[in-house]
């Protein structure tokens, strides 16, 4: 998918990602950062961001840069399992960065394709907009062939 396609899918098309408002800010194959903007319905009674919200940011990512990475029109995906580790509490505007290398999207699209689904852990890196870590997680994104 391009990146206007995959920004208005983030933003607009998934109601529950909307409603938290998550934001794209680089969307690129093999790399994406979304936004989460702070909001005061998005924080806990301590004024802090709500875990649930952090989550939301790091698995919304991880699928974003499976649709900016991945060939869609010969696989889809789906969250399998999702590991955060949560290193401070997130104030403000929070990032969340995926990257993955080309040899790697190479090796797993050709496994999937071959046996007819790969499960992919993708690292998320979620900060705080002075870049200082909030929380690490890893998103299984479960690949399936089409067809």
């Amino acid at each position: 998918m391009d990146a206007s396609s995959v920004k208005n899918l983030v933003e607009n098309l998934i109601p529950f990602v909307k409603k938290a408002g998550v934001v794209s800010r680089s969307l690129e194959p093999g790399q994406v950062t979304l936004a989460l903007p702070h909001d005061a319905s998005n924080l806990n009674p301590m004024g802090i961001v709500h875990a649930g919200a952090s989550f939301t940011l790091a698995e919304t990512t991880a699928a974003a840069l499976c649709v900016m990475t991945f060939d869609v029109s010969k696989m889809t995906f789906i969250g399998k399992r999702v590991d955060i580790a949560f290193r401070r509490p997130g104030k403000g505007e929070l990032l969340g960065k995926a990257t993955m290398a080309p040899a790697d999207v190479e090796a797993a699209t050709a496994k999937a394709l071959e046996v007819g689904k790969h499960d992919v852990p993708i690292t998320v890196e979620v900060t705080d907009s002075a870049g200082e870590p909030v929380a690490t997680a890893t998103v299984t994104m479960a690949l399936r062939k089409l067809g």
